[in-house]
């Protein structure tokens, strides 16, 4: 399946061992302005790989269904479509530094499936302490 997105690629750094969230405002853009993205009923999950054409089970995947990996929440109204992703300190301290890839899908495993966002994952050994 091709990966489509409008914020390609999404690199992020952190650190091993930390917690992070992000929350996205989904928008369309029409002749009359931007308004929120319809987002009412989809499913969402985050994963993160060794690779792009890597098909094993991730090393981190995030759902709406709170886990130890961390959560994703939506929130929908007439102005607003927006999408938090919140991963866990838990989830980030069991990945080895390294680059990984790393996806958030809206309707992942059908065909109207999107990659929202996609891009390196790159986690950083943690910090010495003094």
């Amino acid at each position: 399946m091709a990966v489509s997105s409008s914020l390609q690629p999404w690199n992020l750094r952190m650190p091993a061992g930390s917690a992070q969230q992000w929350a996205f405002t989904l928008t369309t853009q029409t002749p009359a302005g931007y308004f929120p993205y319809p987002i009412t009923g989809a499913t969402w999950e985050y994963v993160a790989r060794v690779s792009p054409t890597d098909t094993s089970v991730p090393l981190l995947y995030v759902t709406t269904t709170i886990t130890a990996a961390g959560e994703i929440t939506t929130t929908t109204s007439a102005i607003l479509s927006q999408v938090t992703l919140s991963i866990s300190a838990t989830a980030t301290g069991a990945l080895t530094p390294g680059t990984y890839y790393h996806c958030m899908w809206m309707n992942p495993g059908t065909p109207s499936a999107l990659a929202v966002f996609d891009g390196n994952l790159i986690i950083a050994g943690a910090p010495a302490s003094y």
